[in-house]
């Protein structure tokens, strides 16, 4: 694990990111996980919690999630669709909800993560920030493929609000993380209703798939399922949701 020797808060996003220029320097956002690094190198931790980072903001089509937004604030704001709220609930237990964030489920980017399935149906988009002053917003799909680099921060996370949602998921216990779980998101537009599900538990990191693609899915075995049971799961808990959305 890593070793840590000094401790950091900074008050704005330019003085986080300015002190994360350091290689030897790491974000900690709620501190819920922090990576692993087996060579036990010594690390500054940059506590992120002061840097404004807070923040919820809304308009009529879209919400904007600050990176450091607690998951029990996300699960209590009425502003917040309530597939997000559901699925942040879902994601740690009472005792960790308050401290675990936004940004960290997204930076962390578990395979099991409903609730990162339920950003994507939701269209999430991620702004980023890096410590040379450049920024970019690139969608949570593209991200979890591309992932951060070592010098980059999430900012925030926006997301449509418009439509239903659903979800559906297995696991050993209803308490537990889900070895399969899917979330649904409907849409009404001008063109009639627009489903897209996304799925946890099949690989590195959640995916999307449509309503008539669920058979291109692919999945991996490890100790708690083989490959061809989590795409029976899948199956399953999407037909589940889209009945639910019907």
């Amino acid at each position: 694990m890593f070793d840590i020797v000094a401790y950091h808060r900074p008050t704005t996003l330019p003085d986080a990111l300015r002190l994360l220029a350091e290689d030897h320097r790491v974000a900690l956002a709620g501190g819920v996980h922090l990576r692993h690094d087996p060579s036990g190198k010594r690390v500054d931790l940059v506590d992120l919690q002061a840097a404004g980072l807070d923040a919820i903001d809304s308009d009529d089509s879209t919400l904007t999630v600050g990176a450091t937004v607690r998951l029990r604030t996300l699960a209590d704001d009425v502003r917040v669709p309530a597939l997000l709220r559901d699925t942040a609930t879902a994601e740690q237990p009472s005792t960790l909800r308050s401290l675990a964030t936004v940004g960290g489920a997204v930076a962390t980017a578990f395979d099991d993560s409903l609730l990162l399935a339920a950003l994507l149906v939701h269209d999430a988009v991620v702004r980023v920030a890096s410590h040379d002053g450049g920024e970019r917003s690139v969608t949570l799909a593209e991200l979890l493929a591309s992932g951060l680099t070592s010098r980059e921060l999430i900012v925030d996370v926006t997301v449509a609000t418009s439509g239903s949602g659903s979800t559906a998921r297995t696991g050993r216990t209803p308490r537990d993380r889900p070895i399969v779980g899917v979330a649904g998101r409907r849409v009404t537009g001008s063109e009639g209703d627009v489903t897209v599900l996304a799925a946890c538990g099949l690989g590195s990191t959640p995916q999307l798939f449509g309503p008539d693609t669920v058979n291109s899915l692919q999945a991996v075995d490890d100790h708690r399922a083989t490959a061809s049971y989590r795409l029976h799961l899948a199956e399953v808990s999407a037909g589940r949701v889209l009945k639910d959305l019907a």
